[in-house]
């Protein structure tokens, strides 16, 4: 009887889907939604104005579904010179994979990685694309308590932050004081959104170019967290998002402080599709070149039992206007 609610509990999930995505392919600004899991909601919304853009919208409810974060470890040759780059000195923090390389990665070392998403820049970085295979990151990161940047002041940068009671923040600095208390920190570049107001960064009257963008935002109580990426760079499909549009969706889905983090080439965002045991990139690339990235955020979640008939089971829907592959 359970499977057969559970069969049925798809089907109408599909259903609605599918009605949803066929008005968005018209050209209607409706959106593709999912229930992952409970508490994570999965959303596609295709916009025609400012300009054309695709996004790509996760809700997590940090009450309900259970969640935890982790994020990309130190490398082996944490502190090192980076062996494979010798113009300059940098020191080895991490090594550069993709988000869903990433994502497998700690699934095997026992972190049940369900979703997964690019979080911030480093370098050595320059016109000609990446440099080296590992990477020197900007700003004070930790993922699991210990720290991943060398040497970084956590009082400079923006930062989402996760303590060790649970507790999920964006804040503008991480004091020293509170480095201790601190089991996940990485780093934005802009903050876009501070108490349910645009910064000062996000005007729309700046002039600023729209790219592919990731971005990351709060609600007010600090107890739904989203995720928000946009694709860009692709004529016809998606042309991308400014800092404004970005604080424009994120206030749409209820956020009240909000960071930009790493984009452009480098966002990617991947759900785990139990199903065909695999990572499913939710996101297009330009060219359809995917990017190894230096820092990345996962969300870990309980097991599903088999015979959980409120879940979907982790079944993506095959979308008619999404990206699921």
């Amino acid at each position: 009887m359970e499977k057969q609610v559970a069969h049925i509990g798809i089907c109408l999930v599909t259903t609605v889907v599918a009605a949803a995505c066929m008005l968005a392919a018209a050209g209607a600004e409706v959106p593709c939604v999912c229930e992952y899991r409970r508490g994570v909601t999965l959303k596609r919304l295709v916009l025609e104005k400012p300009r054309r853009m695709v996004a790509h919208v996760v809700r997590v409810d940090l009450s309900a579904s259970g969640v935890s974060f982790t994020g990309t470890e130190r490398d082996p040759l944490w502190g090192r010179p980076m062996p494979d780059y010798t113009n300059e000195t940098w020191l080895v923090n991490t090594k550069r994979e993709t988000t869903a390389d990433f994502m497998m990665r700690r699934r095997g070392a026992g972190r049940n990685v369900e979703i997964a998403v690019n979080a911030s820049g480093w370098r050595p970085w320059g016109g000609a694309g990446c440099y080296s295979t590992y990477a020197a990151l900007y700003r004070y990161a930790a993922t699991e308590g210990r720290e991943v940047s060398f040497g970084k002041d956590p009082e400079r940068g923006v930062f989402f932050i996760v303590r060790r009671d649970g507790q999920v923040l964006i804040r503008p600095h991480v004091p020293v004081s509170m480095t201790n208390d601190v089991t996940i920190a990485v780093y934005g570049n802009r903050r876009i959104l501070r108490r349910g107001v645009r910064t000062a960064d996000a005007d729309p009257a700046k002039a600023v170019d729209a790219h592919p963008r990731t971005a990351f935002g709060l609600s007010r109580d600090r107890k739904t967290f989203v995720v928000l990426v946009v694709d860009g760079r692709q004529p016809g499909y998606s042309e991308g998002a400014t800092y404004a549009d970005l604080a424009d969706l994120l206030l749409r889905e209820g956020c009240a402080d909000a960071i930009n983090m790493d984009g452009g080439g480098s966002t990617s965002l991947v759900v785990y599709d139990r199903a065909r045991n695999r990572p499913r990139m939710l996101n297009r690339h330009a060219n359809g070149y995917v990017r190894k990235t230096a820092l990345n955020l996962g969300l870990v979640f309980p097991p599903l039992r088999d015979d959980q008939p409120e879940i979907t089971s982790g079944m993506l829907p095959v979308w008619k206007c999404g990206q699921f592959q």
